[in-house]
């Protein structure tokens, strides 16, 4: 019992949520979010790796035959994205923060395309539903 109103006194990070003394949840949410609302936000570095998944390399006709058949199979869940780096056209899929997301998601692309692999993504916008032609 002393122990434990030892732990309770002792002063917590910054960064903490302590609960306790009858304070619920709810409210310590709320105070958590409150502070970090007036936090600046960060801005995204354009400059910023992203990478994706290469799921084709090849012809003008074949790449637009892949790109509109994941177009059309994807929906807009996913970004789909043509790309010619001279002297083919490139298929990729996905827009991920890290090399370890997109080697996640290459898991799911393997089995349909299995010469696919996780790439620096090229730099173009990626949007939902676009491509560079």
């Amino acid at each position: 019992m002393l122990a434990l109103i030892l732990v309770l006194n002792l002063s917590a990070p910054a960064d903490t949520v302590v609960l306790g003394a009858g304070a619920s949840i709810d409210e310590a949410v709320r105070a958590t979010l409150a502070s970090s609302a007036h936090q600046p936000k960060q801005s995204v570095d354009p400059g910023a790796e992203r990478y994706t998944v290469q799921v084709y390399a090849g012809r003008r006709q074949d790449a637009n035959a892949v790109y509109v058949h994941l177009s059309d199979s994807i929906g807009s869940s996913l970004p789909v994205a043509i790309h010619f780096d001279e002297p083919q056209f490139k298929v990729f899929v996905g827009i991920y923060g890290s090399r370890l997301e997109a080697e996640f998601a290459l898991r799911k692309w393997r089995g349909r395309f299995p010469t696919a692999f996780a790439v620096l993504a090229p730099n173009q916008r990626f949007k939902k539903g676009s491509s560079v032609r």
